[in-house]
């Protein structure tokens, strides 16, 4: 009789332990797949209207031709459009004075001058020219803008998961013909970007080093 008892008892066990499996299979599923380019961009767009400010560190790594030439940058952003960069030729420590200073409020822009210690406006013609790929926020809405964008792989970068994509801009250029983006997966920000020429040559090199995400920035550093 109790051996009947425990048949029934596992006859009905099993289909319920079958449906626990293939739900976990599911779930497994969708928790490890990888997201098409089409879901990143849109994700990128989501989170690109809930930055409000952001302050990223990085190095650059110029090709000159016969010479590669590398600076650190240090950018903070408030919104809707206030900017202040700074660039060094040597990473910056406590104190130090970097060479170039670069203030907007999105209207205009002004840079630093060592030689007469002051800051003077750029140019009309200047200020239009194509803002560089290290702004943050212009790197996402780019993206976004993109001509064509494709996932070629995944890699890791400094212990984090990166999706690794090859990105032609909107406006291609001789200098700026395509980039390769290494995008962490989790928050979706570039942590590497590199940029290629027409003949697929490598232009330039950015490194992400720091990048936080709506930290609270006096607005005393965008006043000139």
């Amino acid at each position: 009789m109790e051996m009947v008892v425990m048949k029934r008892a596992l006859s009905r066990l099993i289909p319920w332990l079958l449906g626990l499996l293939a739900l976990c299979s599911i779930f497994y599923f969708f928790s490890t797949r990888e997201l098409s380019v089409e879901i990143i961009i849109k994700k990128t767009l989501q989170k690109e209207k809930k930055i409000t400010s952001y302050y990223t560190f990085l190095e650059t790594n110029i090709n000159l031709g016969g010479a590669t030439q590398s600076y650190y940058v240090e950018v903070w952003f408030n919104s809707p459009h206030f900017h202040r960069v700074e660039i060094s030729s040597s990473f910056p420590e406590d104190g130090h004075e970097p060479e170039q200073v670069f203030v907007s409020d999105g209207e205009k822009t002004w840079i630093y001058s060592p030689e007469i210690e002051d800051f003077y406006v750029l140019s009309p013609l200047t200020q239009g020219l194509n803002p560089p790929p290290f702004l943050l926020a212009n790197f996402l809405s780019s993206f976004s803008e993109a001509q064509d964008a494709e996932i070629i792989g995944t890699e890791q970068r400094n212990g984090a998961p990166c999706y690794l994509l090859r990105i032609i801009p909107s406006s291609p250029g001789r200098r700026n013909a395509w980039e390769k983006v290494w995008l962490a997966k989790r928050s979706l920000l570039p942590v590497k970007i590199e940029i290629y020429d027409s003949c697929d040559q490598l232009q330039q090199t950015i490194v992400f080093h720091k990048t936080v995400i709506n930290p609270e920035i006096n607005p005393d550093i965008f006043k000139i």
